[in-house]
């Protein structure tokens, strides 16, 4: 019911739209103003055209009041496209006022038969050129513009009517021209920097300069030593210095676009002062930048977002970012709404234009933007993710839609609509890549071992994803919550090998060639060792899948508990980390806290100079245990149970040792992530060793 009322809705709106003179018809256009498309193009017969409009014609219907007073309705377009005193002057205003230089024939005609009726579907009775060509005499008779004079034979636009229009009209293509174009620079800004941070770091001479300034810009974060961990009162995660830069630069990139290269046309045609006049121009260029943003905001919180694939910045960055920007939009929408508000409110028209249902959409869109803005703060996101997310989605789903109704029932469908399919097709792009990597890797069974009362260990057979390291993976459990099976959460992708590979050395060399066992042992040690090899072989084929160890917590992975065969669906591997530049280290230290272990496995077989510090509390002696094999397999660790790691003597130890560059990974809880990040940065300011830091760690 509520689809159908909001169809009725558009169709009635769209119906009046054919009786008000010059429809949106010449404004359906995919193009961009200024890049093949302009409002008032051409500015001669728009300007004619307008110059006119307001005259009632011979054929134009009258209202009557009650009262006995009558008024004209607004001219139908069948009306214009029969009236030959409309046409005539019309063709001769143009003959005497189009550049046949700037506007030749062709473009008149054109011009003349989209929007001289106002409805491109109704075309007048002649061509332009027969139109002129029936004014047998030059006409005498100026044009009145006074709204109860009837046009009934050809006339003369006076040069002060005809300026009047075609000042504000160039000047009004001018301006979004420009509108256009800062929009493109915004975007180049956003898309282009980590592209081009990227690619610099790579050039040969400018990596000894990067390696300077990490320390400085890359590594520490804005606000002390908050990063990864909150801000106090849950004000949300503080930025690197790097990351502030970007933003603080990008802000500054719209507030100086949104701000510059405004002039007015006065006396304006629509009834605009000076002031109301400006304001109406910042209202257009923030709206239309607020929707520019919305793909970018999609594309930065996606999983699939491509810019991961050709930059050196991680998710996390880009989530961050993310944030960032849906603020910029906000400010954006709001400033649309205010300076909007403000100029028709000047006019005396906003009692009438806030009532029309384009109006509500657009107040609508804006609304729906501050409730998420509001509802993102890191509190609501903390109290319940799950529901945040889905809350989230829902609202962006509406604010979207908000937002294609206040451009389709305002101006149809033109190029404000390429923004808002950008927007689906990005999201769809995401959403679908997300279903195609759950598909591949197929419906799985994991076994859930519990380790101890707070972790437990999933095992899922028969997934075989490349051993390496940095790399997550989404895990659903459908089964868990049967209401909410969509729900899923990260986890570092570990190789089941990893942990129970030792287990096969243990084979007796013997058993490799039968012939010799068979030179050595009798009869029955030769089948005692065949079911050895037997039982070995059943092992090594368990041992193919990947396995994960998962703190419980608030949630779904507190439903975890010991299970045979639970229904698992996995998406990924993703990339969490890159690990060229650390795998170039002359050393690679491992810091590790409670299951933050499980990040750092993969790094353990990855680089032949490792060492690995990793500190657990008391209560997770259960997990050292499991993870016994994996760490005999690394010959420099360091394990401290019930104790924390001193990060400061870890990596002075470190640079003492005299390497050149160090490769440091910490994986872990917020605290010891942004304390690795402080001595890192304070560490690589002084002395010769050159520091490269990956912190792998999810924020809220």
């Amino acid at each position: 019911m509520k689809h159908l009322l909001l169809q009725l809705t558009v169709q009635v709106f769209l119906a009046l739209c054919c009786f008000v003179p010059f429809t949106a018809a010449h404004h359906k256009s995919a193009s961009f103003p200024g890049y093949g498309f302009g409002w008032y193009d051409p500015v001669c017969g728009h300007a004619c055209n307008s110059a006119i409009a307001s005259a009632p014609l011979t054929c134009t219907s009258m209202d009557h009041h009650s009262g006995g007073g009558h008024s004209h309705s607004p001219t139908s377009p069948e009306c214009r496209a029969g009236d030959t005193a409309f046409l005539t002057t019309l063709a001769y205003c143009m003959h005497s006022w189009c550049d046949p230089d700037k506007t030749p024939t062709w473009r008149r005609e054109k011009f003349w038969e989209t929007s001289v009726t106002g409805d491109e579907h109704v075309l007048p009775k002649w061509s332009y050129s027969e139109a002129l060509a029936e004014v047998r005499e030059r006409p005498t008779v100026e044009f009145d513009s006074t709204p109860h004079t009837v046009l009934d034979q050809t006339v003369v636009v006076r040069r002060e009517t005809y300026e009047l229009q075609s000042k504000f009209m160039t000047n009004f293509d001018y301006i979004e021209l420009l509108q256009t174009t800062y929009i493109f620079v915004i975007l180049g800004v956003a898309i282009g920097t980590p592209i081009c941070f990227t690619f610099a770091a790579r050039l040969p001479y400018l990596t000894a300069f990067i390696d300077h300034i990490k320390p400085y810009l890359v590594y520490p974060a804005t606000i002390g030593n908050y990063n990864v961990r909150p801000l106090p009162w849950l004000l949300g995660n503080s930025p690197t210095v790097g990351q502030s830069l970007y933003i603080v630069m990008f802000f500054i990139v719209n507030l100086v676009l949104s701000s510059i290269n405004y002039s007015h046309s006065q006396p304006h045609p629509w009834g605009f002062g000076p002031k109301e006049e400006i304001l109406a121009y910042i209202g257009y260029r923030t709206g239309h930048i607020a929707f520019a943003l919305l793909p970018l905001l999609i594309l930065f919180s996606g999983r699939n977002n491509f810019l991961l694939c050709i930059t050196n910045w991680s998710h996390a960055t880009y989530l961050l970012l993310h944030r960032w920007l849906a603020r910029i939009f906000t400010f954006h929408a709001i400033v649309h709404s205010v300076t909007l508000l403000v100029t028709y409110q000047g006019t005396g028209s906003y009692p009438t234009e806030s009532t029309l249902p384009y109006w509500i959409w657009g107040v609508a869109a804006t609304v729906l933007a501050c409730a998420m803005l509001l509802l993102s703060h890191l509190y609501f996101r903390r109290l319940s993710y799950e529901l945040f997310l889905v809350l989230h989605i829902l609202l962006a789903i509406f604010l979207i839609v908000g937002c294609w109704y206040h451009i389709v029932l305002r101006w149809e469908y033109n190029f404000y609509m390429n923004w808002l399919y950008a927007s689906c097709a990005i999201w769809a792009f995401d959403r679908v890549l997300r279903i195609l990597r759950v598909v591949k890797n197929g419906v799985r069974h994991a076994v859930v071992t519990e380790l101890g009362p707070d972790h437990v260990r999933i095992d899922v057979p028969g997934v075989r994803w490349v051993n390496k390291p940095g790399h997550m993976a989404y895990l659903y459990f459908p089964m868990l919550n049967p209401l909410r099976p969509w729900e899923n959460h990260p986890f570092s992708v570990v190789s089941t090998t990893l942990i129970r590979d030792a287990k096969l050395e243990e084979l007796p060399v013997a058993v490799v060639s039968p012939a010799d066992v068979v030179e050595q042992k009798d009869r029955t040690s030769l089948r005692a060792d065949a079911d050895r090899v037997e039982r070995y072989a059943v092992e090594a084929v368990g041992a193919t899948g990947v396995t994960f160890i998962i703190k419980k917590s608030a949630g779904l992975t507190k439903m975890l508990k010991t299970h045979d065969r639970l229904l698992t669906l996995l998406e990924g591997p993703y990339q969490q980390t890159l690990t060229s530049d650390i795998l170039k280290c002359d050393r690679v230290l491992l810091i590790g806290g409670g299951v933050g272990i499980m990040g750092l496995a993969a790094w353990t077989r990855a680089h032949p100079r490792v060492k690995l510090a990793w500190s657990v509390k008391s209560s997770a002696k259960a997990l050292v245990a499991e993870l016994d094999i994996l760490l005999k397999s690394v010959t420099d660790r360091e394990v401290l149970i019930g104790e924390r790691l001193n990060i400061e003597t870890l990596l002075r130890s470190e640079v003492q040792a005299g390497y050149g560059r160090i490769g440091v990974v910490v994986c872990g809880p917020g605290a010891m992530c942004d304390d690795v990040r402080d001595v890192v940065a304070r560490l690589g300011r002084v002395g010769n060793t050159v520091f490269t830091l990956e912190v792998d760690a999810y924020s809220w």
